[in-house]
């Protein structure tokens, strides 16, 4: 695998030698993974390219991605809690009734 400071730079000069490295690691590594996974990991990878065609540039690639890898994550969260009977609420946070305050008024100071 090409070192970060050699992929930045395919990323500059030749975007094209950089995709064929994305696909060749992404091949090996479904390879490696057992047999039985490879259906689920091409079904995510085609989820992941079809996220990173509809961004309109890498930025936005990322970011839709990072919301696909959080949401799963808060999809496992819910699925374990409910599983040993806890609690699966947003945010897992506990929720207090608004109170009252006191609101405090500031004097307006003149411009100097």
């Amino acid at each position: 695998m090409p070192s970060f400071d050699e992929m930045v730079r395919l990323a500059k000069n030749d975007p094209e030698t950089l995709e064929r490295i994305r696909l060749k690691l992404i091949e090996e590594t479904i390879a490696e993974a057992p047999e039985n996974c490879h259906r689920r990991l091409r079904g995510l990878q085609f989820q992941i390219d079809m996220e990173r065609r509809r961004a309109a540039n890498p930025m936005g690639a990322c970011v839709r991605i990072s919301k696909m890898m959080h949401d799963s994550l808060y999809t496992m969260r819910q699925t374990l809690n409910a599983a040993i009977g806890e609690s699966t609420d947003d945010l897992g946070l506990a929720v207090e009734e608004p109170g009252q305050a006191q609101v405090l008024s500031f004097p307006m100071q003149a411009n100097s």
